[in-house]
């Protein structure tokens, strides 16, 4: 036998804080003597994987200090904004440096004298070309009372993880969060709740293992012995990030105030959850092993992240942890969406993918013209190929059967987009190039023709005089209010135009984005209540005189208005529906068919 080879030595990482009031950390790294024999490059992360933007989490390092083994300072040559090359030591090499941690959502380093959430991208400097080299993390100087929450399993002397990869896909939460824990199938879950909330912390742990028991039927199993929530409350926060054994999670305490804040809670964490599966483990070739310093770019996060919306709803009702008639609106809300929406014309889910880095996580005043939500739209679509499986398994399974084959067959490792298309063909018994040329690749509008067929609902599309209250409906004023349209939107009460639509009155007569709306028909419009108010006084073809201030002159702007071309969809329970839709109604939703049975 060929001698057993010895194993690389370890980065060791110390992290203290200087100031937690300042939110300031210090990280001292000590790369061994074979690591640093030669010169080599240290680098940090420029993003972080499952956020595809680029967040130069160099800017928020300084202090940067390099001395060889005996503690001789050393010089280290910085060469871009985020790689320094580091001399040859024989002895090895001490880097210490500076962050600052004054960030708090799920993709970025805080923390202050409540708590820290250390994310190990914008946290550890890496030397290139060694990042399967293994990693021991240690915490020095923090508060007594503080404990420690990761992922990674514990060491002796830390926290051992074994190559960077790893290290950057396991957040460490430090403080005095409260813990919970639970066993599904074997497995050991932990739940770490920071933060003050006016909720029951029981119901979010038991609605947690529900969501993790209900996402084991669907694959056998779990890919791991240990998991790992990481919940942060904070107000107006929300996000998720999903890590291979972890998920980071933030949430408004505020919520908690109604049913409704648990409801989307168990969203969140059946989303972020189900990616355990879908981009962790089955993933494009692109997405791991990563290239820290720059974009990476796929084009199927609409498989990966819109496919995902779309289960977050059937785990979170197989749980029953959130009823029906919630998750009715919040389709009829996407659908609406997807089916009003200007950009719909403009972008497919692969170039929405594609652009996730340019367009998604950076948005402009354009977007909603010229963009489609992978995520969103993505849902849509996956519901869409969901009802085609379960008209072609006699309302059996669903996307739930895609997924489990994808994993019987390809495990934790690469996906293309032949194999979906593969399983699709299985699964539905159609030829995928269709529904992908029309709805993936293309830009067709979405159809709920299968969705009906297949469950037994009903898609209801209304004009705006159509949905008007039943006081309002049989009141002339208030239908010609609704019909009227100028196509101006608004954010908030600013009478500051958000966006034009296009081919609207208001874009033909030149208003555009910015402008703030002064006075309409010579009324002085303060907010955009009032703005609106004052178009909806004519009716579709009139002309209404605007004034509006564009880089501080003031200009006036003739709408010749048309009826609104706007549409809302309600999705609701067909009563004729038969018995194989309820029954398949009812093994997608785990829930009773809304309604009576005929």
């Amino acid at each position: 036998m060929p001698p057993r080879s010895t194993p690389p030595a370890p980065v060791t990482a110390v992290l203290r804080p200087l100031s937690l009031s300042m939110h300031e950390l210090e990280v001292e790294l000590t790369f061994p003597p074979e690591a640093v024999a030669k010169p080599t490059v240290a680098a940090l992360p420029a993003w972080t994987p499952g956020s595809y933007l680029v967040r130069d989490y160099a800017r928020f390092l300084d202090r940067l200090r390099v001395e060889d083994g005996e503690g001789r300072p050393l010089a280290a040559e910085k060469l871009d904004k985020q790689r320094w090359r580091l001399p040859a030591s024989p002895g090895g090499l001490r880097v210490t440096y500076r962050l600052f941690c004054n960030e708090l959502t799920v993709r970025t380093n805080h923390m202050d004298a409540a708590h820290a959430h250390l994310v190990g991208a914008a946290t550890f400097l890496y030397l290139e070309g060694q990042t399967s080299r293994p990693w021991e993390v240690r915490f020095e100087g923090w508060p007594k009372a503080w404990r420690v929450a990761t992922a990674l399993p514990r060491r002796e002397r830390g926290y051992a993880a074994q190559d960077h990869d790893t290290l950057v896909d396991s957040p460490f939460e430090l403080g005095t969060f409260r813990t919970h824990g639970f066993r599904v199938r074997g497995c050991e879950f932990q739940v770490a709740i920071t933060g003050a909330h006016p909720g029951d912390e029981n119901r979010i742990v038991e609605g947690t293992e529900a969501i993790v028991a209900a996402c084991a039927r669907i694959f056998g199993g779990f890919p791991f012995k240990r998991y790992l929530f990481l919940l942060t409350f904070s107000p107006k926060a929300r996000g998720g990030l999903e890590h291979r054994d972890s998920t980071s999670l933030l949430a408004d305490p505020h919520q908690l105030e109604r049913a409704e804040g648990y409801w989307d809670l168990f969203l969140l964490i059946a989303h972020e959850f189900f990616h355990v599966w879908n981009v962790k483990r089955l993933r494009d070739a692109a997405l791991g092993p990563f290239d820290y310093g720059s974009e990476t770019y796929t084009r199927l996060l609409w498989f990966h992240e819109g496919f995902t919306s779309f289960m977050q709803f059937a785990i979170a009702l197989r749980a029953g942890v959130v009823p029906w008639p919630w998750v009715a609106r919040k389709l009829s809300a996407s659908w609406t969406d997807n089916t009003t929406r200007p950009g719909r014309h403009e972008q497919d889910l692969e170039a929405s993918s594609f652009d996730a880095w340019i367009r998604h996580y950076k948005p402009t005043e354009f977007s909603t013209n010229g963009t489609v939500s992978y995520y969103d739209k993505g849902s849509m679509v996956g519901w869409m190929m969901d009802a085609e499986i379960r008209l072609a398994s006699g309302g059996a399974s669903g996307l739930d059967a895609l997924f489990a084959l994808l994993w019987a067959r390809n495990g934790d490792g690469h996906l293309s987009d032949a194999d979906i298309r593969a399983a699709y063909r299985e699964l539905a018994g159609k030829d995928p190039g269709p529904f992908w040329s029309r709805w993936i690749q293309g830009c067709a509008e979405l159809d709920a023709e299968a969705i009906s067929r297949a469950y037994g609902l009903t898609f209801t599309v209304r004009s705006p005089w159509e949905a008007l209250p039943a006081g309002e409906a049989g009141d002339p004023d208030a239908q010609r209010r609704a019909r009227t349209w100028a196509g101006l939107a608004f954010q908030g009460a600013s009478p500051s135009v958000q966006n034009v639509l296009p081919g609207s009155p208001a874009a033909r007569a030149g208003l555009g984005y910015g402008m703030e709306i002064l006075a309409v028909d010579g009324w002085r419009t303060a907010t955009a209540q009032e703005v609106q108010g004052r178009i909806g006084d004519f009716a579709p073809g009139d002309r209404v005189r605007v004034l509006a201030t564009d880089r501080g002159r003031v200009e006036a702007y003739d709408l010749i208005l048309s009826e609104s071309p706007h549409r809302t969809t309600s999705i609701g329970a067909d009563p004729r529906a038969g018995a194989a839709q309820r029954a398949a109604f009812e093994a997608w939703t785990g829930q009773p068919f809304p309604g009576k049975r005929p």
